[in-house]
């Protein structure tokens, strides 16, 4: 039976296929035509063809890849220029990866972000290069192509499609299948990318890609780090990640990009357990909580609603690391304050850039502290200086903090102490406004706490002038000479700890 195109159009099957252009239609591949000289031919593929007979709208993240049958890297210039886009080379590592340069723009309107790839189509033979290429490619959905000529607004036509392995056959039936196991052993990163695409786009991922997966998963480790984490948080912008996500531990991915996962399996189903607060963040997410996530942005295109998923998954990296058992009782002290190093030290080796490495290991470090505060609250030991501290150490991930402790409740079946940490969550809020039209400005600066104090710069510095903010607060502090009076006062204290401890 054939499938048919967004308009209703039949396609038969076979290496080449019929669907009218207007399918494939974009106002920018006007501008793209318009740059070709009379030599040069351009196709898209990829995604954007592959999503356009699934009849998938468009998002607001577009992803265009075209093939230049001449200067691919003039015409990407100029298309930049011409859009006032972002322009960068992107190459590709290993002597066997075909295309392995890149030239990517990106464009931003409004809340629309759009990319386009250009790469070179290179050979005597036009059509023979064509097929060459799309051969080469990792799966057979991704190795369809429309020429540029039948997509134009102007000359919009009747197009054919290239498809010389059956992607859209598959398509058809509803799987993902590699083009060849050979161009997965060429290119590893696209072992992620096809758990990916699966989970995109609805389709089912082939028992021979699956096995090939499971005995193959230790060939990721000689892939370059950002491929697999830009890979990764790609998969983790999904709504329904977990699912990817535990299959690709399943099949041994997981523990090949995060090897201090594998540990979590040998103790207490912790494994089990951060996958599971995973899976409840990801239903929270849909469920509308109050939380408001998703407004950062990392690395250009992520947000903190992919991090805040990463942290999740090790938020108890460390557990394995401090487990101890006195008696019957199980503990895992300072795994939050260990996890914080792990977790940093495993993001910089995905290369995430500092930004998100601090967000990330930031989050791990904090993620008791939700339950530490409503634990003091059940008590009527919530005080304004502890709601403080809370700020001072956590604004910054405040939201993504109590969405992932909500998440850890749930995954222990606990809906109870979601509701108390809501609860908690909008008074920690009202206090934060109230403090924005209450809180006094700092009496004393660091500068002037260091000339009082006759100290250098160091942390000691920002303890004790977060100490003195809180007397602020707490109403304990209120001229500048009770400041002095007070900084005096605990610089001695603190010293006089010091000295204890040796």
């Amino acid at each position: 039976m054939p499938t048919k195109g967004m308009k209703g159009e039949e396609i038969v099957r076979g290496k080449r296929h019929t669907l009218h252009g207007l399918n494939f239609y974009m106002s920018f591949f006007d501008e793209v035509a318009k740059l070709l000289k009379k030599e040069e031919k351009a196709f898209v593929v990829g995604g954007w063809v592959r999503d356009r007979i699934l009849g998938e709208e468009v998002g607001k993240k577009v992803d265009i890849d075209l093939l230049i049958y001449g200067d691919a890297e003039r015409v990407a210039k100029e298309f930049a220029k011409r859009f006032g886009g972002n322009f960068f080379v992107f190459e590709k590592k290993g002597i066997f990866i075909k295309r392995n340069k890149v030239l990517s723009v990106i464009i931003r309107e409004g809340p629309y972000r759009y990319r386009f790839d250009f790469s070179p189509l290179e050979g005597k033979d036009l059509e023979k290069a064509l097929e060459e290429d799309l051969r080469e490619r990792d799966f057979t959905a991704n190795a369809i192509a429309v020429d540029l000529d039948d997509t134009l607004s102007l000359s919009v036509r009747q197009t054919l499609l290239y498809d010389p392995t059956g992607g859209v056959e598959d398509l058809q039936r509803g799987i993902l299948r590699p083009i060849s196991l050979e161009n997965l052993k060429r290119d590893p990163v696209r072992i992620l990318r096809g758990f990916r695409i699966s989970v995109e786009k609805g389709l089912e991922l082939t028992e021979e890609f699956l096995s090939f997966c499971r005995e193959n998963a230790n060939l990721l480790k000689k892939s370059p780090p950002e491929r697999i984490s830009y890979e990764l948080l790609k998969i983790l912008s999904n709504p329904n990640s977990y699912k990817v996500v535990k299959k690709i531990y399943e099949v041994g991915i997981l523990e090949v990009i995060i090897p201090e996962f594998s540990k979590l399996r040998e103790l207490l189903n912790l494994d089990e357990h951060s996958l599971g607060v995973l899976k409840e963040l990801e239903e929270a997410l849909k469920e509308g909580l109050p939380f408001k996530v998703g407004e950062k942005t990392f690395l250009g295109e992520f947000s903190d609603i992919e991090l805040t998923k990463l942290a999740s998954l090790l938020h108890d990296i460390s557990k394995p690391d401090t487990f101890k058992r006195l008696g019957e009782k199980i503990t895992f002290y300072n795994h939050d304050k260990l996890g914080e190093e792990v977790s940093k030290r495993i993001c910089k080796r995905l290369r995430l850039g500092e930004e998100a490495q601090n967000f990330v290991s930031k989050i791990v470090r904090h993620h008791l502290r939700p339950f530490f505060l409503l634990k003091s609250k059940k008590r009527g030991e919530l005080t304004k200086r502890g709601m403080y501290r809370f700020l001072k150490d956590c604004e910054e991930i405040l939201e993504n903090l109590f969405l992932h402790a909500v998440a850890d409740s749930r995954s222990y079946g606990d809906r109870k102490t979601q509701r108390e940490l809501i609860e908690l969550y909008k008074e920690v809020i009202g206090f934060k406004e109230e403090l924005k039209k209450t809180s006094p400005k700092p009496i004393l600066n660091g500068y002037e706490i260091m000339k009082i104090l006759n100290l250098k710069p160091s942390p000691l510095v920002g303890k004790i002038k977060k100490e003195l903010e809180l007397a602020q607060v707490e109403g304990r502090v209120k001229s500048k000479e009770e400041a002095i009076n007070f900084i005096k006062s605990l610089l001695k204290g603190l010293q006089g700890e010091h000295q204890q401890r040796l």
